[in-house]
């Protein structure tokens, strides 16, 4: 995510210090809310994002989510850097499927996510 941000003109050092300052937040909590809270925070602070494409689960088992198709990205679900990166990587993922779809000349009557983050609490 750090090489990616850092293409787009993102300065490391302030990506960093957000994500301690993240983690400084959440470390008297054990509430994973308060993670989810906090990654995005960070990662909506550095790049707009597709938050109809964002579908984060915690209470979803694995196999049930690829049962349906999906790829669900596994990550810790305590962690605002895993939240940050997870919010990152499905809006990358969702607006690679849009660009697509559209040069496949493919209508789009409604968004579906096109993939899955699942929290592991």
């Amino acid at each position: 995510m750090t090489e990616q941000l850092a293409r787009t003109g993102v300065d490391r050092t302030d990506l960093f210090t957000a994500l301690e300052e993240a983690d400084r937040c959440v470390a008297l909590s054990s509430d994973p809310h308060v993670a989810a809270e906090a990654g995005y925070r960070v990662i909506s602070t550095f790049v707009p994002l597709a938050l109809e494409s964002l579908v984060i689960c915690a209470e979803e088992g694995e196999s049930n989510l690829r049962a349906l198709g999906f790829d669900p990205l596994v990550f810790d679900g305590h962690d605002p850097a895993a939240y940050a990166w997870v919010m990152f990587e499905l809006s990358t993922r969702a607006s690679a499927e849009r660009r697509s779809r559209w040069r496949r000349c493919v209508p789009q009557a409604f968004s579906t996510p096109t993939a899955i983050g699942l929290a592991r609490l």
